[in-house]
This record gives C-alpha cells, structure tokens and sequence, in this order.
C-alpha cells in the first residue's frame, strides 16, 4: 500500500511540474502549398501542422497581433491567396 501512494505521489507531481510548464508563443504566418492560402500558426506548443506541405514565411512573432499584421502585409502582396 505504501508503494501505491508514492507512486500515486510521483504521478501527481510529474503531472502539476508539466502543466505548470506552458510554452512561449511562437506564432508564424505559414502558407499551403496546395491552395496558396495562408495561416497564422503558434509553433509553441510543439505541434507541426498536418498535412506537411506548407512553407513557413515569417520569423517567430511574439503576439497574434503580429502575427496578424504580418499575414495582412503578405496578403497585400500577393503573397497569399487569403
């Protein structure tokens, strides 16, 4: 029994240090190969978009504002069908 609340101890420990744990953002304007559309993507949380067939156009933004204003200028460009 005393193994089973140190074990329970360790689980519960593990899982409040990695939810304490939150990733930066890391916000980029990412654009589909297929469609020519574009996306703001937070690359922060350690996810890839699927399907892989995209081309990432910006450096790592700070904030969704950001990224939002970077994916208008792209737009106003030509850049981005959308």
């Amino acid at each position: 029994m005393k193994r089973l609340g140190l074990s329970l101890l360790g689980a519960a420990a593990a899982f409040v240090i990695s939810t304490s744990a939150q990733a930066a953002p890391d916000y980029r304007v990412i654009k589909w190969d297929i469609t020519g559309m574009c996306q703001i993507y937070d690359f922060g949380w350690g996810g890839r978009p699927i399907p892989s067939n995209y081309r990432i156009l910006t450096p790592p933004l700070p904030t969704f504002g950001a990224a939002v204003q970077a994916k208008e200028f792209l737009w106003h460009h030509h850049r981005c069908t959308i």
